[in-house]
């Protein structure tokens, strides 16, 4: 009921079908307390790590970005020890391939589009030890089918993890680039709820507010590469799982769409095929969101008075300036130079008619390949690195 359901100008819901369970040690107190057998679906770069799991627990490793034949193979591995347990371990990919088993074994297919909440089994329990594509909380999750070269997305609460676990312990050994660049996924999901026309809500406002400077301060905290305390590691945790609640509420916006369409194209990570549109992207609209900034700018003031007075000009500098200092944008530059067919791209965005209903402002084809054109072209000159300073 209301699977289709979204907010719009009239009518405001909010949804969130599963548990949150935070803190050190949060991983082993889920599992004990989850029914056997179990099957672990793990980042295969964790597998040499000591985890609280039954000793007989089925592992299935995940290697790569998750393809359609790959999540097809892992259902069916899975399958064959009866699980009541699914328990997803790693970052956005090894959690959608989770979601996809768990589709597969309560509905018979991948294609379950819509499917309603049940109480099949198995339950579902992730955790998270890369934090930013809030896979582990949201209601997607993203294949790529090599026949066609595209993704693949698919959206239902019935995938959202029964319980998601948010435990610092996880992140450990993890790079401060790596968690910068998912403090930006996060930053985005957050934002881009923050600013659609219709579908943001009381509650979407409230975790963007909260959660935004929160964001940003980690940010600056790891761009100089300072070993993150176990209260950035949770905020990093937390931003990450309810931007994935957000945006399980609304749809992403200009930003996304047209990262997703590069990544069509290019071997970027998600995070940086959104940098490539972010300057430009937000800068196209800032006449549309004086209220909206009305809103953040004073709590970016309160919580980083350091940079005060806060401006959108502001806010987008902080993120190049991070994300520059660690290399990240550099990347980006570096990608892109080797040429973008504009066209395909155009195409693949504009498929996203979520776009004419949210922006802030009208989307033209006009306005769109303005967007993409001054994107590219800001990332045509190298960009002068700060240093990454060992602290």
């Amino acid at each position: 009921m209301f699977e289709r359901f979204y907010n719009n100008a009239a009518r405001k819901g909010f949804h969130f079908p599963g548990r949150l369970i935070a803190g050190d040690g949060a991983l082993s107190d889920a599992i004990k307390a989850s029914a056997a057998p179990h099957v672990l679906i793990i980042d295969a770069a964790l597998c040499e790590r000591e985890l609280p799991v039954p000793r007989d627990t089925l592992r299935i490793p995940v290697t790569r970005e998750p393809l359609r034949d790959d999540a097809l193979a892992a259902a069916e591995k899975a399958a064959a020890a009866s699980p009541q347990t699914i328990i997803a371990l790693g970052g956005g990919s090894t959690i959608d391939v989770a979601k996809a088993v768990v589709m597969q074994l309560r509905h018979g297919t991948l294609d379950a589009r819509d499917a309603p909440r049940s109480l099949k089994a198995p339950l579902l329990v992730a955790a998270s030890s890369l934090p930013g594509a809030g896979s582990e909380t949201s209601r997607f999750f993203i294949l790529s089918d090599p026949a066609t070269g595209h993704k693949i997305s698919q959206r239902s609460f019935d995938v959202v993890p029964d319980v998601t676990v948010l435990d610092p312990h996880l992140l450990e050994g993890a790079s401060a680039t790596r968690l910068l660049a998912g403090a930006f996924d996060a930053f985005m999901h957050l934002w881009e709820t923050f600013i659609c026309r219709h579908e943001r809500s009381p509650a979407t406002d409230m975790l963007a507010l909260h959660h935004m400077p929160l964001l940003m301060r980690a940010a600056e905290t790891l761009s100089r590469n300072v070993r993150p305390d176990q209260s950035v590691l949770m905020e990093l945790l937390y931003a990450s799982a309810y931007g994935g609640i957000a945006i399980s509420n609304v749809r992403t916006g200009l930003v996304h769409t047209l990262g997703e369409s590069l990544a069509a194209q290019i071997a970027l990570p998600h995070p940086l095929t959104l940098l490539a549109f972010f300057s430009a992207g937000l800068s196209s609209y800032r006449d549309a969101i004086g209220d909206r900034l009305a809103l953040l700018l004073p709590h970016l003031n309160a919580q980083l008075p350091e940079r005060a007075p806060w401006s959108l000009d502001a806010l987008i500098a902080h993120w190049q300036e991070v994300l520059t200092r660690t290399g990240l944008y550099e990347r980006v530059r570096h990608a892109l130079s080797r040429g973008i067919d504009i066209d395909k791209l155009l195409i693949a965005a504009a498929r996203d008619s979520v776009l004419t209903k949210e922006n802030p402002v009208p989307v033209t084809p006009q306005s769109l390949t303005a967007i993409v054109r001054s994107s590219l072209a800001s990332f045509a000159a190298p960009v002068s690195r700060a240093p990454f300073t060992r602290e």
